[in-house]
C-alpha cells in the first residue's frame, strides 16, 4: 500500500512538473507574439507617419503652386485689359518658350566642369583600354545629375542640351546633337552653383568614381556662365499641340 502511495506521488509530481513547463512555454509564446505584434505595429506606424509627412509636403507644394498660378492669372487679367500689356505678356511667354527650346543663349551663375581621359596605365587585355576613356554613358550620367540638381541650362563642348538632345557613341566618336565632340569635355551649367557643386561632389557619384580611376576632373563654381544657343532648333514632324479646336 505504501509503495502504491509513493508511486502515485511520483506521478503527481511528474504531471505537476509537466504542467508548469507547458505553462511557462505558453506564457513565453504569448509574450513573443505580443512583442512581435508591437514591433510590426511600430514599423507600420512609422511607415504611415513617413507617408503622411510626404503627403503633407506634396500638398503644401501644390498649394503654393496653385497660389502662384492664381497670382499669375490675376496679373494676366490686369495686363490684358490694355493692348500694350497684352503685347508684353505675349512677348514674355514667347521668350520663355524660346529659352526652354534652347534657341536663346543664356547666362547666369553656375559651374564649369572639365573632363579628360584617365592617365592610369592602360592594360594590354582586350577591352581594357575602354576602361580609361570617357564614354557617352559617363556624359549622360553627369548631364542627368546636373538636371536633377536644378540646372536651368546646360551645354557640352559648345552644344546646348535640351529636350530631344542625344549623346551617342559610334566607335570612339561621341556626338552631341549629331555634332562630333572629343575630349576634353567641358560642361557649362547655369543654376544655384552651391547645389550644383554639391550634387556633382557626392560620395560614390559619377565624378567620385572617375577620380578613383585617375580621370581628369576639374569642377569650378562660376559667378557667371554663358551657355550658347542650340545650333539647330528642334523640329517636330509628328508631335502637335493638343489644343481643343472648339470649346465643349
Amino acid at each position: 500500500m505504501a509503495d502504491l502511495l509513493r508511486g502515485g506521488r511520483h506521478w503527481l509530481l511528474a504531471i505537476t512538473g509537466i504542467c508548469l513547463v507547458l505553462g511557462a512555454l505558453l506564457g513565453l509564446q504569448i509574450k513573443t507574439q505580443v512583442v512581435r505584434g508591437e514591433t510590426q505595429v511600430g514599423r507600420r506606424t512609422g511607415a504611415l507617419v513617413a507617408m503622411l509627412g510626404e503627403t503633407r509636403a506634396q500638398v503644401e507644394k501644390q498649394n503654393q503652386e496653385i497660389e502662384h498660378l492664381r497670382v499669375q492669372v490675376a496679373k494676366y487679367e490686369k495686363e490684358a485689359s490694355s493692348d500694350k500689356g497684352l503685347t508684353r505678356l505675349v512677348s514674355e511667354e514667347l521668350q520663355n518658350s524660346r529659352s526652354a527650346l534652347g534657341v536663346l543663349p543664356m547666362k547666369g551663375p553656375g559651374v564649369e566642369l572639365t573632363l579628360d581621359d584617365s592617365t592610369m596605365k592602360v592594360g594590354e587585355g582586350v577591352g581594357e583600354q575602354d576602361l580609361f576613356v570617357l564614354h557617352d554613358f559617363d556624359l549622360i550620367q553627369i548631364a542627368n545629375e546636373l538636371w536633377a540638381a536644378g540646372a536651368e541650362a546646360v551645354s557640352l563642348n559648345g552644344q546646348r542640351m535640351v529636350t530631344g538632345s542625344a549623346v551617342t557613341c559610334s566607335g570612339r566618336l561621341i556626338q552631341v546633337n549629331k555634332m562630333t565632340v572629343s575630349a576634353p569635355f567641358v560642361f557649362l551649367a547655369i543654376g544655384n552653383k552651391d547645389n550644383l557643386m554639391s550634387a556633382l561632389s557626392i560620395r560614390d557619384g559619377t565624378l567620385d568614381r572617375l577620380r578613383r580611376l585617375e580621370f581628369g576632373v576639374k569642377l569650378i563654381p562660376k559667378e557667371e556662365v554663358l551657355v550658347p544657343a542650340i545650333a539647330i532648333a528642334p523640329q517636330y514632324h509628328y508631335a502637335k499641340p493638343a489644343l481643343k479646336e472648339h470649346a465643349p
